[in-house]
């Protein structure tokens, strides 16, 4: 009875979070889709518009700063930035506004949001024991709202682009359901493929799932905005992970050349995990 009113809460705050994140125009589209994650959201069509009159933070040396200036985006792309764009499109007045390109965030476990506010202040109910029980439990479907959740959260906050590190794959159907919230919010994302939590640090991770999910990555990518990546544990996690572990989980990102991201520290005291990586080749342009 209690797994069935914490199931009925996280998806209930989830539904809040996200339809509160949008404009109230698609409020009651994103309240459907929480309230019904089976069904995907339809996205607004791209079409073309000018954001006009804003004062224009490019970070593009050549360009500089634009008082009022406008943006010309088309079909998704933006086509022109300049003092004097006239082009015959909608107009978005941005008078008294600053516009610029959106932040990119790099690292966000996405699945776990839902559990914001769920820790304690004694350590036996901090983040990480909190993380570990309750990853344990999820469904596919809660990893779908813990995801959007955020992506919604990253959109209101000016991210366009996130880096979701998903470290709860409990099947492909946990990384598939975390995917299609990313693809629902049309954000820009790099996604990681990670471990389970409780995964034990003697087996390999289910590589054949990896490489199916590359093989069909076109059916994923939501036309080139979402692209995949490898959660790596590395050589060391709670403990030093084995070679048999570690060393195929690096290799087979590398035979499919994905980017490959590990939590690893540098510290006086032995090991240095940076130091210990690097003597084994296991750092490089793509790590």
């Amino acid at each position: 009875m209690c797994e069935l009113c914490r199931r009925s809460f996280i998806r209930g705050f989830a539904a809040l979070g996200a339809a509160s994140a949008f404009p109230s125009r698609l409020f009651a589209q994103a309240q459907r889709g929480a309230t019904d994650a089976v069904s995907s959201t339809t996205l607004p069509a791209r079409g073309e518009f000018i954001i006009r009159n804003g004062f224009l933070l490019t970070m593009d040396p050549a360009l500089g700063d634009i008082p009022r200036g406008s943006v010309h985006v088309r079909n998704g792309e933006i086509v022109a930035v300049g003092a004097d764009v006239n082009p015959g499109a909608d107009i978005i007045d941005a008078d008294d506004m600053i516009v610029l390109p959106g932040l990119i965030e790099t690292h966000w476990h996405m699945w776990n949001t839902l559990f914001r506010s769920f820790s304690g202040d004694e350590q036996a109910h901090g983040y990480f024991p909190t993380v570990a029980r309750y990853g344990a439990v999820m469904t596919p479907e809660d990893m779908y709202q813990g995801a959007r959740l955020s992506a919604s959260e990253a959109i209101y906050s000016g991210m366009t682009t996130v880096h979701d590190w998903c470290h709860n794959i409990r099947g492909r159907d946990y990384a598939e359901r975390d995917i299609q919230a990313l693809k629902d919010t049309g954000i820009r994302a790099r996604f990681s493929y990670g471990w389970a939590q409780g995964h034990d640090d003697k087996e390999i991770l289910k590589i054949a799932d990896i490489e199916a999910l590359h093989r069909n990555w076109k059916d994923y990518s939501n036309e080139g905005l979402i692209t995949l990546g490898l959660g790596w544990r590395g050589k060391f996690r709670a403990g030093p992970l084995p070679e048999n572990v570690y060393g195929p989980e690096l290799e087979a990102a590398r035979g499919m050349s994905i980017p490959v991201t590990v939590h690893i520290q540098s510290r006086k005291n032995p090991p240095n995990q940076i130091e210990a990586h690097a003597k084994e080749n296991l750092l490089g342009k793509d790590v």
